[in-house]
């Protein structure tokens, strides 16, 4: 990883904590605002519940790894160049950039057609 792309990782990493714990989207109402809250989320995903659709080239799918590590989200890699069936399964969804995630929890499935966005992933999850 280049210079350039470790600081962009950091700024990412930055804007992400400020949203969750100190911007606009941490009011009431808006969602989890603490990593207790966000941890205790995560606890109830399984590894089947959030698959993501890679490239092992990708830097947001790089990312977005890291982030749902980092929170203690299970999730299945599907690599697109490791495996036919992840690709023929992206393309059956007209998906065209990745990463592509689809969250299956609580009987409702959401796709992430725009790339990876913890905030839009956590609504996914909820109830």
């Amino acid at each position: 990883m280049g210079f350039l792309s470790k600081v962009l990782f950091v700024l990412l990493c930055i804007y992400a904590a400020w949203k969750f714990f100190g911007g606009p989207s941490s009011q009431a109402g808006a969602g989890p605002a603490s990593a207790a809250q966000i941890s205790a989320l995560a606890a109830t995903v399984n590894a089947e519940d959030v698959v993501m659709y890679s490239t092992p080239e990708c830097g947001y799918c790089v990312q977005a790894k890291s982030w749902l590590t980092q929170n203690g989200f299970a999730f299945t890699d599907c690599n697109m160049r490791a495996e036919r069936r992840c690709y023929d399964e992206f393309k059956s969804y007209g998906a065209d950039g990745t990463p592509y995630l689809v969250v299956n929890h609580h009987g409702k499935t959401h796709h992430m057609k725009d790339g990876f966005d913890s905030e839009e992933f956590l609504a996914a999850l909820m109830p």
